[in-house]
């Protein structure tokens, strides 16, 4: 069996955040001595000076929610603040102890859209050596968290969301929290890993997580297959597309091509990246895993007669993938 330090990048269900490397990120990022300030510059500007406490269970959701805001909207605005930067990097490690069920799923999408925010380009100065793989180590594991599974199942109110609701009854989504928490991997893990990484994606037998991946492969094909593209070409609305919360403010520049035209936007997934994730999902997706996956979401469509639409859903989802990527 392989210990932790051998498998830094593989997606398992139950592995949680790791330890070491959530410490080194405490250790090096500090409070900082003045409170951050909202991405706004007309009229008064608000302060967080709730945040000035070293005590994070003080932290209510809905400052979370509001300061994390700024920190994704503001550097595409603005550029690139030392207060944003610094609260960024001090926040990060002290709120993954608080993300856990549904409730927090916008907290942790927004925090993700924040370091993407200020991290356009990733291969760009880092504040220390390993401070990219600790990231991936940690905000990067939320999803796989135990408090998300059990027995190799999603939960129902865990941070990936089985079901959403909608006037035409329940259905299944793969926007959010699985799309953002992908994404940061395509972005920033090293190439290396990258295969035995999306193989472990790929790996986990759960028929709902194995629909919310091939429906997200469909649904972010702009994003996946095209050149020069930003996550704003995805639909947020999670019943059509694979958007989650803020991905919108991510323009490929501090400040961005369009609030500074001098700005030259960088593409959010590199030609080299794009085409590796082409290949290996040539070579572990194939149309007998797709065929099984049909099988058993007709048995979870059966068995819970009020969900809406899933094997059509599926079927339209496979066809484009198969069209995409041409697979045998």
């Amino acid at each position: 069996m392989r210990t932790e330090s051998q498998m830094p990048n593989l997606w398992i269900p139950g592995m949680e955040p790791d330890p070491a490397a959530l410490q080194r990120l405490k250790d090096n990022f500090p409070m900082p001595a003045q409170p951050m300030g909202e991405a706004w510059f007309m009229g008064e500007r608000r302060f967080f000076t709730e945040l000035m406490t070293q005590d994070s269970s003080q932290w209510e959701l809905g400052l979370m929610e509001s300061a994390l805001t700024a920190l994704a909207s503001g550097p595409g605005c603005f550029g690139v603040l030392k207060e944003w930067t610094d609260w960024l990097h001090h926040l990060l490690p002290r709120l993954l102890g608080r993300i856990e069920g549904r409730e927090w799923m916008e907290v942790y999408e927004s925090l993700v859209t924040a370091f993407m925010a200020r991290y356009p380009d990733e291969r760009g100065e880092y504040p220390y050596a390993p401070f990219l793989e600790d990231v991936l180590k940690t905000l990067g594991r939320v999803p796989m968290s135990a408090s998300n599974w059990k027995d190799g199942r999603l939960v129902a109110r865990g941070l990936i969301s089985v079901m959403e609701d909608s006037a035409l009854g329940p259905f299944l989504s793969c926007g959010g929290t699985i799309s953002v928490a992908l994404f940061l991997h395509l972005k920033y893990l090293d190439e290396a890993s990258f295969p035995e990484w999306l193989a472990s994606v790929l790996a986990i037998d759960d028929p709902v997580w194995r629909f919310k991946i091939v429906l997200w492969i469909s649904k972010s094909k702009d994003l996946l297959l095209q050149p020069d593209q930003q996550p704003g070409v995805l639909e947020f609305e999670s019943s059509f597309g694979s958007g989650w919360q803020g991905s919108w403010c991510l323009m490929g520049g501090n400040p961005s091509s369009e609030v500074d035209p001098s700005q030259v936007a960088v593409p959010f997934l590199s030609d080299a990246r794009r085409q590796l994730f082409r290949e290996e999902i040539r070579r572990h997706l194939t149309c007998e895993s797709l065929d099984r996956l049909d099988v058993e979401i007709a048995e979870l469509e059966r068995s819970q007669v009020e969900i809406y639409g899933i094997r059509e859903q599926l079927e339209q989802a496979s066809l484009q993938i198969l069209q995409d990527y041409q697979l045998r």
